[in-house]
């Protein structure tokens, strides 16, 4: 019986002892909760030597988790060298921050064989396999290699790289003909559909034959957006839990103030972090009648610590914090409570339904499932305001929500002002209209419009049976 394979960088095992609040694990989770499968990744560890590295296999429920270590060697090149020193800036247009070095692309290349390897050895002939995201452009291009005929997904969780940044990353012809090698390949917005399209026609003088169809080398490839969803009926369930008021972001929600602020991100440059607490300070300084009022709740996980972009960030981030605080304090007040801890996903789930404001500033981002969980976790008879950034891939169908530029100082302060401000009726006029998106296009949704397509991907012998000689006399008849 053919089983569906995921690989994604990093596995979530179920009951860990760290929790996982990361939007491509939890929806990889819910994508296999319903139909079963192998979940292979990265353990998150690392071992001297590549004899060291061993596979382990945990099963729970229908799903069997399977995950090994990196060498420290594969790990400083893959991880946080090409995959977070070239292909993370490059995609989130961020050219300056590229560090591109033969040696980081060379260990990239090595783990995404040892993974196919990998899918080689535990795959069926009639198993689909889906790969996800930007630490895997190549592992199709091994699996052909090692014979596998298998239908082999893609799916890319963060924005698509515009042609003018990919021409300064001496590798990407090559990774580009790799991710030609996926039966097909799945991006966030109808946006990042255009640019990967234009990407593989210009690199690689690759034929479009429709919209959403590439030829090259003899090998069709589909290329189309799926919109990632959530799980709206599972998120509501869990933010009506019960809270564990031991919590100190919880406390402060029920003690301290009237009016609260949620942001919930990593912290990465391209959150935009640091334009949102300069906009938040002149937002106190314009409005000081607010001071003691409102307060800001920010949920930052350190990332990336090793990669000198990050650390300066992190560095910058608790200075600009610690600033703020220092300026509007008062009578024991202060406007920004910041935790660095990763919160379990139920835990966070209620911590959104309590939550007045959900802020999100992000300078570029693939889709930001924050903005969708925010939404599923809020009381219908009383949702909170949705501040969303037009440059989240969430903001190309969440109209509804407050739609900000965040690089503009004086449209985040009115922004904020207009969410806190905001009449009952509208929060539930709004919100009713933006739930109802999510429950049209959920997490299941996303899963089967994408392995849909996987399965049916039309192939050249079907174009051939179509009484059509080649690609290009497909291309004529359109």
């Amino acid at each position: 019986m053919s089983k569906l394979i995921i690989l994604s960088n990093r596995v979530s095992i179920p009951n860990a002892q760290k929790p996982s609040a990361g939007g491509l694990a939890v929806a990889i989770q819910d994508a296999l909760d319903d139909v079963g499968g192998i979940w292979l990744g990265w353990n998150g560890e690392t071992v001297h030597t590549k004899e060291q590295i061993n596979f382990d296999v945990h099963r729970k429920g229908r799903i069997d988790y399977v995950t090994c270590p990196l060498t420290e060697n594969q790990y400083a090149s893959y991880y946080a060298g090409f995959a977070n020193n070239a292909l993370w800036p490059a995609m989130h247009h961020r050219s300056d921050l590229i560090e591109y070095k033969l040696s980081d692309y060379e260990g990239y290349q090595q783990v995404n064989y040892l993974f196919a390897k990998k899918l080689a050895e535990i795959s069926e002939p009639d198993d689909t396999i889906w790969v996800h995201d930007y630490h895997f452009l190549s592992v199709a291009k091994y699996c052909r290699e090692l014979g596998m005929q298998n239908k082999i997904g893609f799916f890319l969780h963060i924005p698509f790289a515009p042609l003018f940044i990919w021409q300064k990353i001496p590798s990407a012809p090559q990774l580009i003909e790799n991710l030609c090698q996926y039966d097909v390949v799945g991006l966030q917005t109808e946006k990042d559909q255009k640019i990967c399209m234009q990407v593989c026609t210009s690199l690689l003088k690759a034929q479009k034959i429709q919209r959403d169809l590439l030829s090259f080398h003899q090998r069709l490839t589909t290329i189309k957006c799926y919109p990632i969803g959530v799980n709206p009926a599972a998120i509501q369930r869990a933010a009506q839990q019960f809270v564990d008021t031991k919590d100190f972001l919880t406390r402060t929600i029920e003690v301290n103030s009237p009016k609260t602020i949620i942001g919930v991100d990593r912290i990465d440059y391209s959150k935009g972090l640091l334009e949102r607490f300069i906009s938040y300070a002149e937002f106190l300084e314009k409005y000081p009648e607010y001071k003691q009022h409102i307060q800001h709740l920010q949920i930052a996980c350190p990332c990336r610590l090793e990669v000198p972009a990050y650390q300066r960030l992190f560095e910058r981030f608790k200075i600009k914090i610690d600033l703020i605080n220092q300026e509007f304090a008062q009578n024991g007040w202060q406007p920004i409570e910041c935790s660095y801890d990763a919160i379990k996903h139920h835990h966070l789930m209620q911590i959104y339904r309590q939550a007045d404001v959900c802020w999100i500033s992000s300078i570029r981002d693939g889709m930001n499932l924050v903005a969708k969980e925010f939404v599923a976790a809020q009381d219908p008879a009383n949702p909170g305001v949705l501040i969303l950034s037009k440059y989240a891939g969430a903001a190309e169908r969440m109209a509804k929500a407050i739609l900000v530029d965040p690089t503009d100082k004086l449209a985040m302060v009115n922004a904020l002002k207009t969410a806190l401000e905001m009449p009952k009726q509208e929060r539930i006029s709004r919100y009713k209209q933006l739930i109802k998106g999510l429950k049209d296009f959920d997490i299941n949704d996303w899963r089967n419009a994408f392995l849909n397509d996987l399965q049916y991907e039309t192939s050249l012998q079907d174009f051939k049976q179509m009484g059509l000689r080649n690609v290009n006399s497909i291309y004529q008849n359109l």
